[in-house]
Protein backbone atom coordinates (compact mmCIF):
# COMPACT_ATOMS: atom_id res chain seq x y z
CA UNK A 1 0.00 0.00 0.00
CA UNK A 2 1.18 3.61 -0.97
CA UNK A 3 -0.14 6.75 0.47
CA UNK A 4 0.98 10.26 -0.58
CA UNK A 5 0.01 13.00 1.64
CA UNK A 6 0.68 16.63 -0.36
CA UNK A 7 1.37 19.43 1.29
CA UNK A 8 1.43 17.94 4.94
CA UNK A 9 3.48 17.85 8.24
CA UNK A 10 5.68 15.26 9.76
CA UNK A 11 3.00 15.23 12.61
CA UNK A 12 0.31 14.14 10.24
CA UNK A 13 2.41 11.76 8.81
CA UNK A 14 3.25 10.22 12.30
CA UNK A 15 -0.92 10.33 13.20
CA UNK A 16 -1.61 8.48 9.63
CA UNK A 17 1.37 5.76 10.55
CA UNK A 18 -0.57 4.90 14.13
CA UNK A 19 -3.93 4.91 12.47
CA UNK A 20 -2.38 2.38 9.82
CA UNK A 21 -0.68 0.46 12.18
CA UNK A 22 -4.19 0.03 14.73
CA UNK A 23 -5.56 -1.05 11.45
CA UNK A 24 -3.42 -3.59 10.32
CA UNK A 25 -1.60 -4.41 13.37
CA UNK A 26 2.02 -3.16 14.63
CA UNK A 27 3.76 -2.53 12.34
CA UNK A 28 6.59 -1.44 14.60
CA UNK A 29 6.54 -4.58 16.37
CA UNK A 30 10.33 -5.70 16.11
CA UNK A 31 11.86 -2.88 14.62
CA UNK A 32 15.64 -2.85 15.67
CA UNK A 33 16.33 0.80 14.29
CA UNK A 34 15.28 3.84 12.29
CA UNK A 35 17.37 3.79 8.61
CA UNK A 36 17.25 7.57 7.50
CA UNK A 37 18.42 7.35 3.66
CA UNK A 38 19.21 11.13 2.39
CA UNK A 39 19.06 11.86 -1.34
CA UNK A 40 19.76 14.53 -3.59
CA UNK A 41 16.82 13.58 -6.17
CA UNK A 42 13.21 12.28 -6.63
CA UNK A 43 14.47 9.95 -8.93
CA UNK A 44 16.92 8.61 -6.26
CA UNK A 45 14.25 7.25 -3.58
CA UNK A 46 13.46 3.66 -6.22
CA UNK A 47 16.94 2.72 -5.58
CA UNK A 48 16.64 3.70 -2.08
CA UNK A 49 14.21 1.92 -1.48
CA UNK A 50 15.45 -1.16 -3.26
CA UNK A 51 18.96 -0.63 -1.47
CA UNK A 52 16.82 -0.78 1.84
CA UNK A 53 14.66 -3.81 1.37
CA UNK A 54 17.29 -6.30 1.39
CA UNK A 55 19.15 -4.91 4.28
CA UNK A 56 15.98 -4.70 6.36
CA UNK A 57 15.37 -8.51 5.87
CA UNK A 58 18.54 -8.75 8.09
CA UNK A 59 18.33 -5.67 10.38
CA UNK A 60 14.27 -4.69 10.27
CA UNK A 61 14.16 -1.19 10.75
CA UNK A 62 11.80 2.02 9.84
CA UNK A 63 13.39 3.67 6.54
CA UNK A 64 12.74 7.36 6.05
CA UNK A 65 13.67 8.52 2.41
CA UNK A 66 15.14 12.26 2.80
CA UNK A 67 14.94 14.13 -0.17
CA UNK A 68 17.65 16.72 1.03
CA UNK A 69 18.14 18.86 -2.48
CA UNK A 70 19.97 21.87 -1.16
CA UNK A 71 17.25 24.20 -2.10
CA UNK A 72 15.56 26.15 0.40
CA UNK A 73 14.43 28.62 -1.78
CA UNK A 74 10.10 29.33 -1.04
CA UNK A 75 7.81 28.19 1.27
CA UNK A 76 7.77 25.78 3.47
CA UNK A 77 5.98 23.00 1.70
CA UNK A 78 6.58 18.81 2.50
CA UNK A 79 5.29 16.23 0.38
CA UNK A 80 5.25 12.39 1.50
CA UNK A 81 4.66 8.98 0.59
CA UNK A 82 3.75 5.85 3.70
CA UNK A 83 4.66 2.25 2.15
CA UNK A 84 3.65 -0.36 4.17
CA UNK A 85 3.07 -4.02 3.22
CA UNK A 86 4.11 -5.36 0.25
CA UNK A 87 5.35 -1.87 -1.55
CA UNK A 88 7.59 -1.69 1.69
CA UNK A 89 9.02 -5.48 2.01
CA UNK A 90 9.63 -6.23 5.46
CA UNK A 91 10.14 -2.41 6.57
CA UNK A 92 7.59 0.43 6.78
CA UNK A 93 9.12 3.31 4.61
CA UNK A 94 8.37 6.98 4.62
CA UNK A 95 9.45 8.89 1.92
CA UNK A 96 9.94 12.76 2.74
CA UNK A 97 9.92 15.76 0.10
CA UNK A 98 10.70 18.84 1.91
CA UNK A 99 10.70 22.21 -0.36
CA UNK A 100 11.57 25.49 0.66
CA UNK A 101 12.28 26.48 4.28
CA UNK A 102 10.89 22.90 5.39
CA UNK A 103 14.22 21.74 4.02
CA UNK A 104 16.52 24.10 6.93
CA UNK A 105 15.57 21.90 9.38
CA UNK A 106 15.69 18.03 8.48
CA UNK A 107 16.14 16.75 11.92
CA UNK A 108 13.50 18.79 13.29
CA UNK A 109 11.46 17.55 9.87
CA UNK A 110 11.75 13.42 11.19
CA UNK A 111 12.23 13.91 15.02
CA UNK A 112 8.32 12.73 15.13
CA UNK A 113 8.45 9.88 12.97
CA UNK A 114 11.73 7.93 14.75
CA UNK A 115 11.11 4.48 16.35
CA UNK A 116 11.47 5.17 20.31
CA UNK A 117 14.24 3.65 22.29
CA UNK A 118 16.08 2.39 18.89
CA UNK A 119 19.25 3.57 17.16
CA UNK A 120 19.51 5.76 13.92
CA UNK A 121 21.22 5.24 11.20
CA UNK A 122 21.99 7.89 8.33
CA UNK A 123 23.41 6.48 4.93
CA UNK A 124 24.13 8.66 2.43
CA UNK A 125 23.91 6.62 -1.17
CA UNK A 126 24.79 9.46 -3.88
CA UNK A 127 26.43 12.54 -2.57
CA UNK A 128 27.95 12.67 1.00
CA UNK A 129 27.98 16.04 2.90
CA UNK A 130 31.37 17.30 3.71
CA UNK A 131 31.26 16.31 7.31
CA UNK A 132 28.13 14.04 8.39
CA UNK A 133 28.65 14.18 11.75
CA UNK A 134 27.88 18.26 11.49
CA UNK A 135 24.90 17.40 9.17
CA UNK A 136 21.41 18.03 10.49
CA UNK A 137 20.91 14.34 9.89
CA UNK A 138 24.08 12.95 11.25
CA UNK A 139 24.09 14.77 14.52
CA UNK A 140 21.08 12.64 15.22
CA UNK A 141 22.30 9.19 14.47
CA UNK A 142 25.00 6.77 16.58
CA UNK A 143 26.30 5.72 12.60
CA UNK A 144 26.76 7.59 9.77
CA UNK A 145 27.16 5.98 6.54
CA UNK A 146 28.29 7.20 3.23
CA UNK A 147 29.83 5.66 -0.36
CA UNK A 148 32.20 7.27 -1.83
CA UNK A 149 32.55 5.09 -4.27
CA UNK A 150 29.17 6.54 -6.07
CA UNK A 151 31.17 10.01 -6.33
CA UNK A 152 33.16 11.61 -9.81
CA UNK A 153 36.17 10.87 -7.57
CA UNK A 154 36.06 8.59 -5.25
CA UNK A 155 39.28 8.95 -3.67
CA UNK A 156 39.20 13.04 -3.64
CA UNK A 157 35.53 12.30 -1.70
CA UNK A 158 37.32 9.61 0.74
CA UNK A 159 40.48 11.82 1.48
CA UNK A 160 38.11 14.70 2.17
CA UNK A 161 35.53 12.37 4.68
CA UNK A 162 39.20 11.91 6.33
CA UNK A 163 39.71 15.56 7.15
CA UNK A 164 36.23 15.55 8.52
CA UNK A 165 35.89 12.65 10.36
CA UNK A 166 33.68 11.49 13.38
CA UNK A 167 33.46 8.47 15.51
CA UNK A 168 31.09 6.90 13.90
CA UNK A 169 31.38 7.52 10.20
CA UNK A 170 32.17 4.83 7.98
CA UNK A 171 31.76 4.53 4.11
CA UNK A 172 31.05 1.52 1.84
CA UNK A 173 34.04 1.60 0.27
CA UNK A 174 35.42 0.08 3.31
CA UNK A 175 32.97 -2.80 3.94
CA UNK A 176 33.68 -3.04 -0.02
CA UNK A 177 36.80 -4.88 0.79
CA UNK A 178 35.91 -7.22 3.61
CA UNK A 179 36.42 -10.24 1.33
CA UNK A 180 39.88 -8.99 0.78
CA UNK A 181 40.54 -7.96 3.63
CA UNK A 182 39.81 -11.70 4.89
CA UNK A 183 41.29 -13.97 2.62
CA UNK A 184 44.81 -11.90 2.78
CA UNK A 185 44.55 -12.72 6.39
CA UNK A 186 44.13 -16.07 5.79
CA UNK A 187 46.52 -16.44 3.69
CA UNK A 188 49.02 -14.19 5.64
CA UNK A 189 48.84 -17.08 8.29
CA UNK A 190 51.05 -19.42 6.09
CA UNK A 191 53.41 -16.81 5.00
CA UNK A 192 56.96 -18.37 5.44
CA UNK A 193 58.02 -15.37 7.32
CA UNK A 194 57.18 -11.36 7.50
CA UNK A 195 56.71 -9.70 3.89
CA UNK A 196 59.30 -6.86 3.34
CA UNK A 197 57.14 -4.98 0.79
CA UNK A 198 53.68 -5.15 -0.87
CA UNK A 199 52.14 -3.85 -4.40
CA UNK A 200 48.52 -3.08 -4.73
CA UNK A 201 47.00 -2.37 -8.49
CA UNK A 202 43.53 -1.34 -9.21
CA UNK A 203 41.16 1.74 -10.45
CA UNK A 204 43.02 4.66 -10.71
CA UNK A 205 40.29 6.59 -8.14
CA UNK A 206 38.55 3.67 -6.97
CA UNK A 207 38.84 3.14 -3.36
CA UNK A 208 39.04 -0.25 -2.88
CA UNK A 209 42.89 -0.64 -4.00
CA UNK A 210 43.51 2.53 -2.08
CA UNK A 211 41.66 1.17 1.16
CA UNK A 212 43.54 -2.43 0.95
CA UNK A 213 47.14 -0.55 0.75
CA UNK A 214 46.77 1.37 3.93
CA UNK A 215 45.54 -1.47 5.61
CA UNK A 216 48.42 -3.89 4.96
CA UNK A 217 50.71 -1.04 5.44
CA UNK A 218 48.93 -0.64 9.03
CA UNK A 219 48.33 -4.59 9.78
CA UNK A 220 52.00 -5.99 8.30
CA UNK A 221 54.16 -2.34 9.34
CA UNK A 222 55.48 -2.55 5.53
CA UNK A 223 56.06 -0.20 3.00
CA UNK A 224 53.00 -0.61 0.14
CA UNK A 225 53.18 0.84 -3.52
CA UNK A 226 50.48 1.62 -5.41
CA UNK A 227 50.09 1.08 -8.87
CA UNK A 228 47.38 1.83 -11.35
CA UNK A 229 45.87 -1.00 -13.48
CA UNK A 230 43.81 0.18 -16.99
CA UNK A 231 41.74 -2.05 -17.00
CA UNK A 232 40.68 -2.24 -13.26
CA UNK A 233 37.02 -1.35 -12.47
CA UNK A 234 38.12 -1.59 -8.37
CA UNK A 235 41.02 -3.66 -7.06
CA UNK A 236 42.78 -6.19 -9.29
CA UNK A 237 45.95 -7.27 -7.31
CA UNK A 238 47.78 -7.55 -3.94
CA UNK A 239 51.40 -9.05 -4.16
CA UNK A 240 53.70 -9.63 -1.25
CA UNK A 241 57.48 -9.87 -1.21
CA UNK A 242 59.65 -11.36 0.69
CA UNK A 243 63.68 -11.29 1.56
CA UNK A 244 64.41 -14.36 -0.40
CA UNK A 245 62.60 -13.06 -3.54
CA UNK A 246 59.70 -15.28 -3.65
CA UNK A 247 56.12 -13.95 -3.60
CA UNK A 248 52.41 -14.50 -2.76
CA UNK A 249 50.17 -13.04 -4.51
CA UNK A 250 46.29 -13.03 -5.09
CA UNK A 251 44.90 -11.76 -8.38
CA UNK A 252 41.21 -11.19 -10.25
CA UNK A 253 40.73 -9.81 -13.40
CA UNK A 254 38.16 -7.03 -13.79
CA UNK A 255 35.57 -9.22 -15.41
CA UNK A 256 36.05 -12.53 -13.15
CA UNK A 257 34.77 -13.40 -9.57
CA UNK A 258 37.65 -15.52 -9.22
CA UNK A 259 40.96 -14.72 -7.72
CA UNK A 260 43.88 -16.58 -8.54
CA UNK A 261 46.52 -17.20 -5.46
CA UNK A 262 50.01 -17.20 -6.32
CA UNK A 263 52.71 -18.69 -4.19
CA UNK A 264 56.41 -19.39 -5.26
CA UNK A 265 57.01 -22.88 -5.71
CA UNK A 266 53.56 -24.21 -4.87
CA UNK A 267 50.70 -24.27 -7.54
CA UNK A 268 48.27 -21.54 -8.19
CA UNK A 269 44.93 -21.96 -6.31
CA UNK A 270 41.35 -20.57 -7.41
CA UNK A 271 39.51 -18.77 -4.91
CA UNK A 272 36.42 -16.72 -5.19
CA UNK A 273 36.45 -13.54 -4.68
CA UNK A 274 32.73 -11.86 -5.62
CA UNK A 275 32.20 -8.29 -5.70
CA UNK A 276 29.98 -6.93 -2.88
CA UNK A 277 26.91 -5.44 -3.87
CA UNK A 278 25.83 -2.04 -2.15
CA UNK A 279 22.93 -4.52 -0.36
CA UNK A 280 25.93 -6.18 1.25
CA UNK A 281 28.28 -3.80 2.30
CA UNK A 282 25.28 -1.73 3.69
CA UNK A 283 23.89 -4.86 5.78
CA UNK A 284 27.43 -5.56 7.41
CA UNK A 285 27.92 -2.11 8.31
CA UNK A 286 24.56 -2.47 10.16
CA UNK A 287 25.72 -5.33 12.21
CA UNK A 288 27.37 -3.29 14.31
CA UNK A 289 26.16 0.30 15.42
CA UNK A 290 29.61 1.42 17.53
CA UNK A 291 32.27 3.46 15.76
CA UNK A 292 34.43 1.75 13.99
CA UNK A 293 37.78 2.71 15.60
CA UNK A 294 39.93 0.42 13.28
CA UNK A 295 38.70 2.33 10.04
CA UNK A 296 39.04 6.02 11.53
CA UNK A 297 42.58 5.21 12.32
CA UNK A 298 42.92 3.70 8.51
CA UNK A 299 40.88 6.63 7.45
CA UNK A 300 42.41 9.57 9.24
CA UNK A 301 46.34 8.49 9.32
CA UNK A 302 46.97 5.48 7.19
CA UNK A 303 45.30 6.64 3.93
CA UNK A 304 46.79 10.17 3.86
CA UNK A 305 50.08 8.24 3.76
CA UNK A 306 49.70 6.60 0.36
CA UNK A 307 51.94 8.97 -2.19
CA UNK A 308 48.84 9.07 -4.66
CA UNK A 309 46.53 10.12 -2.00
CA UNK A 310 49.11 12.99 -1.27
CA UNK A 311 48.99 13.97 -5.17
Amino acid sequence: MIITLKDTTSLEVASRIVALRDDRGATALGRVLTLIIVVPDLIDVDRAIEISDAASREHPCRVIVVVDSGSMDGPARLNAQIRVGDAAGPSDVIVLEPKGEAASALDTLVMPLLLSDTPVVAFWPVTPPANPGEHPLGRIAVRRITDSRETECPLKTLLGLAGSYTPGDTDLGWSGVTLWRALLAAVAHEFPEPPVSALVTGHETHPSSFLVAAWIRRQFGIEVERVTDPEALTITGVHFRFADDSEVSLQRSATSSVAHLHRTGLETADVNLPRRSVQDCLMEELRRLDPDAYYGALLTEELPLLPEARE
